[in-house]
């Protein structure tokens, strides 16, 4: 494996912050205006891991999705997903491993970059 130097610029995100509780399985999110989503963290305390999906509203097929354990951790992306920006996305939460329910709130947190 070789070193390779890389000049890399960051923006300043913004941040749509998400709780599902009580049953509640998926949240629309809008940004307001176009944007690209450049990071999702989530914290709960169930004691299996949650699955986080997140779709276009018009698309009931997941673009992205991802297992999440008990604590907080989260994922960055360095090309934002998805390639072309988005105005709304809905959040969804399913049980994973040895879960049936949710029992513990799931919060997830989706940073964004609005399209210039």
């Amino acid at each position: 494996m070789s070193e390779m130097n890389v000049n890399a610029y960051f923006e300043p995100a913004d941040n749509a912050v998400v709780e599902l509780a009580d049953g509640e399985r998926s949240h629309e999110v809008d940004f307001g205006t176009l944007s690209y989503i450049t990071a999702i963290s989530v914290s709960h305390g169930n004691d299996d891991y949650v699955i986080v999906k997140v779709r276009r509203k018009e698309d009931p097929k997941p673009f992205w999705s991802a297992k999440f354990y008990k604590g907080l951790n989260g994922q960055i992306f360095i090309q934002p997903i998805p390639a072309n920006p988005l105005r709304e996305v809905i959040i969804e939460v399913e049980p994973g491993g040895s879960l049936t329910s949710i029992s513990d709130s799931v919060i997830v947190n989706v940073s964004y970059i609005p399209k210039r």
